[in-house]
């Protein structure tokens, strides 16, 4: 058994804008902790609010509490700030609208002692609301420990029941401020990929969701995004758990060519085909012959040509027979395409595995239109959208458009990511 002088300080860090309904109550969740050597950090951003006043308070009557308030660079910011003041070797980061329960503190440093092994330590945690009543339990991750490949698939780790011994997080280097979201994703994804993460069978923590909170307003538009690219940063690749559970449930009701694009940016399907280059004009019309550059790896060779196009109402109809497309590939006929109707969305078959590929499509119809310089131009139609796509990107095409319903199992049947641990 440890003897009382001999515990180490724990410093727990808040980042903290804003947050004067509810950072009382995250203080005195910290200062009421039955730990008997720990100190509390408070790195405010300028509030505005009451949150002043209620610092000013604590730092006066708590000897183990102080805070900074000024201008930062945002939360990731303001963490690294309060990492840079501590004097803690284990930190526990609390954010301004969370708390703990009581005897967190004391559970962790006692897992934390027991495994000098272990680099950092989490628990149970509960949601909370604004009104403090426990909604859930956040997901605990279905297989332990926790490692990278677990960090992959998804993350199970409720960051205000973490525990980091100091030297861990200056070793992978701290926060990443880069992030506004994820941070804490990123950070236990690196201290995954050099340390053992343990974890304590028990709740050490509350994470509030509230209307105003980041995890109610922003997961879909800056949440999922950074988590995507983070774990292609580290891994390589996007598990289907975050593909299928994550993100597609909250952007389908983008349309398909959104997620399309962003099946591309995220290599979704590995490194796909790539339009480089095309003669489309600045307003989306296209000339009486439409040339695109595409490049392709040889692993996800080109399959299909989507385009999304209309023909304008000022270009003269045309009898059906004579309205369509030939497409030429690397310099041979590739087919021909008849146009359904004015408003059309087309897959072409188009295979390729070459580096390097020329597609040329000639219109059988046209209308001389006046640019802006006065000049003119030979048009054909609108083309909202142009995607070669990979074989797989096709099939996730097709899904999506035609049995949306079944589109996470497809997922999960038919995608098979490989990460890179």
């Amino acid at each position: 058994m440890v003897a009382v002088e001999d515990l180490p300080l724990v410093s727990i860090i808040t980042p903290s804008f804003n947050q004067g309904h509810f950072i009382r109550q995250t203080i005195e969740s910290v200062l009421q902790q039955d730990y008997p050597n720990l100190e509390h950090i408070v790195i405010d951003g300028g509030s505005t609010d009451e949150t002043l006043a209620i610092l000013e308070h604590f730092s006066q009557v708590d000897t183990r509490f102080r805070f900074v308030s000024e201008p930062d660079r945002g939360q990731s910011h303001a963490i690294n700030k309060g990492l840079a003041l501590a004097r803690g070797a284990i930190i526990g980061w609390l954010n301004s609208d969370d708390t703990y329960e009581a005897g967190a503190v004391m559970k962790a440093v006692k897992a934390l002692l027991a495994h000098p092994e272990w680099g950092m330590v989490h628990g149970k945690a509960y949601v909370i609301n604004e009104y403090n009543q426990k909604v859930t339990v956040f997901p605990f991750p279905p297989k332990l420990p926790v490692d990278a490949r677990e960090l992959f698939e998804c993350c199970h780790i409720c960051q205000p029941s973490a525990f980091i011994r100091k030297e861990v997080i200056e070793e992978v280097g701290g926060v990443d401020e880069k992030l506004n979201f994820c941070m804490d994703y990123d950070l236990w994804i690196r201290i995954a990929k050099t340390h053992r993460i343990g974890t304590i069978d028990d709740f050490l923590a509350n994470a509030r969701y509230h209307g105003s909170s980041k995890s109610g307003t922003q997961w879909e538009s800056i949440g999922i995004p950074e988590v995507l690219k983070t774990s292609l940063k580290h891994f390589g690749a996007i598990s289907n758990t975050w593909l299928a559970d994550h993100y597609v449930p909250h952007y389908r009701k983008y349309g398909i060519y959104r997620i399309l694009r962003d099946v591309k940016a995220y290599q979704m399907f590995g490194n796909t085909p790539k339009l480089v280059d095309m003669n489309r004009y600045p307003d989306r019309m296209v000339p009486i012959q439409l040339v695109l550059s595409i490049e392709v790896n040889p692993e996800h060779p080109l399959d299909t040509l989507l385009i999304k196009g209309q023909i304008p109402h000022h270009i003269p109809a045309q009898p059906q027979n004579i309205q369509q497309l030939t497409v030429m590939l690397n310099g041979q006929h590739a087919g021909s395409v008849r146009i359904p109707a004015n408003l059309f969305e087309l897959e072409i078959p188009l295979h390729s595995d070459q580096a390097e590929n020329r597609v040329e499509i000639y219109s059988s119809w046209h209308v001389i239109l006046p640019d802006s310089q006065a000049n003119r131009r030979v048009c054909s139609f609108m083309a909202y959208e142009i995607m070669p796509l990979s074989r797989e990107e096709a099939a996730f095409y097709r899904v999506f458009t035609k049995e949306q319903h079944r589109l996470r199992e497809w997922i999960r049947e038919n995608r098979q990511p490989v990460p890179r641990l």
